[in-house]
């Protein structure tokens, strides 16, 4: 079995300079990669960044898509960079070519490896009694949809088909469908680095929990004018204490809002009962950023929840000229807002509780405020924070602001996953 290797230190520590380092430097003919990262601006960068071989990316052109490109790079053995939504496209043809291959995969931050599949009412039903699906338990415990392949017509249930045919679509609790990246891809590389932070709380860590993939936990240090990936127990720490006086939480009136667990939750932007309250917290922000902090768009930062195809939730809350500063609540892995440093953070995170229940059933015990912090320091880490310059930042979710004053006091958050490696180096002696 593949050795999955997680490269967990904080944003700033080198993990991407490492594998840019590690890229350049192995032998051309014995090393063959796929670099996947969320954004097609890193896309970009690492392959400016890798001059020692030449990493191609997909395209769709002359009317192929981009896994069909995928597909032909993968025949001819290239080595390819893309992005995390293609990569979780593969299928069974993608899964024969990098079997005939002998790929290192590095995986720039973690995967939305399990996520609930959208359904319309009784569309699950529908599709039982016309045959169109079956239900197979498999050895791990898990309920797999199968795709009756006779039926090959088109419809509306492509997505669901596609996945189906992939393996990749479990049965929850009679009523939901959960689509689960194929594990077994990860068993198709040579080797497999995962680089991110706080790795514990992150739902890639419970998937392999539920898989059994045992990982490797490793971080990475700057010694003698190189990156070096060490042991994690032998890992650098970060100082807390500097990193806490960079960073000012607001404390005060504007955080009165959010002093219930459930506010600034997902569900509590979706009642329509809280209507005073979203224009409340819309004024709070603009007050932060203009009254509190003389911000302008070129240095501040701001996110909730989208709230659906037309935006609704961050439509209510916008603060007042200051459209241009949003970003993504499920922002990471991009270096393009490093000069913010006048914060907004409008959420309170929570695990979806379908895929929360999902892994509670199959008996993974998950710790749903490891996850929670570990979105709010993704997003923080977007900011100059990550160059050691000091921040503002207004959460005016009581639960977060907590898990964020928590982070900073402790090392609660950063120690290792249970049954994970932490005392052995990475297996390839190149390193």
């Amino acid at each position: 079995m593949t050795t999955v290797n997680v490269i967990d230190a904080p944003c700033g520590y080198g993990k991407t300079s490492w594998a840019i380092q590690y890229m350049n430097s192995v032998p051309l003919d014995e090393y063959k990669f796929i670099y996947v990262t969320p954004y097609l601006e890193e896309v970009s960068r690492v392959k400016e960044a890798v001059t020692s071989r030449i990493f191609y990316e997909p395209h769709n052109e002359l009317g192929d898509t981009k896994l069909d490109d995928l597909h032909r790079l993968l025949r001819e053995g290239k080595n390819i960079c893309t992005t995390h939504n293609l990569f979780m496209r593969a299928d069974v043809y993608t899964r024969k070519l990098l079997q005939a291959n002998n790929y290192f995969l590095i995986l720039d931050e973690v995967l939305n490896v399990i996520k609930q599949v959208e359904l319309k009412k009784n569309d699950l039903e529908l599709l039982k009694n016309a045959g169109a699906i079956s239900i197979e338990e498999g050895d791990n415990g898990l309920e797999y949809i199968q795709w009756n392949e006779d039926i090959s017509h088109d419809s509306r249930f492509n997505d669901i088909k596609r996945m189906a045919l992939s393996n990749s679509l479990l049965h929850y609790q009679n009523s939901a469908l959960i689509w689960s990246f194929p594990v077994e891809i990860f068993n198709l590389f040579e080797q497999v680095y995962i680089l991110t932070y706080l790795f514990k709380g992150q739902l890639q860590r419970y998937y392999f929990d539920l898989y059994q993939i045992r990982y490797k936990y490793l971080s990475v240090v700057f010694s003698g004018g190189d990156y070096e990936l060490v042991p994690y127990e032998y890992r650098e720490k970060l100082n807390k204490t500097i990193l806490a006086d960079n960073i000012t939480i607001y404390e005060g009136n504007l955080n009165d809002i959010g002093n219930k667990s459930s506010t600034l939750s997902y569900s509590w932007f979706g009642n329509a009962k809280n209507k005073k309250e979203f224009e409340k917290l819309k004024n709070n922000a603009y007050n932060f950023l203009t009254n509190k902090n003389k911000a302008n768009n070129t240095n501040a930062l701001w996110t909730t929840f989208k709230g659906g195809s037309k935006e609704k939730f961050k439509k209510r809350v916008a603060p007042r000229s200051y459209a241009d500063s949003y970003i993504s609540v499920t922002a990471r892995a991009t270096n393009a807002f490093r000069e913010k440093y006048n914060l907004v953070y409008l959420a309170n995170r929570y695990m979806r509780p379908i895929e929360a229940g999902f892994f509670r059933q199959m008996g993974i015990t998950i710790d749903t405020e490891a996850w929670a912090l570990s979105e709010l320091i993704q997003w923080i880490w977007r900011s100059r924070i990550r160059d050691g310059e000091p921040i503002n930042i207004y959460i005016p979710s009581s639960r977060m602001r907590g898990l964020l004053q928590r982070y900073l006091s402790s090392e609660d958050f950063e120690e290792a996953p249970m049954g994970a490696i932490i005392n052995q180096p990475p297996n390839d002696w190149h390193l």
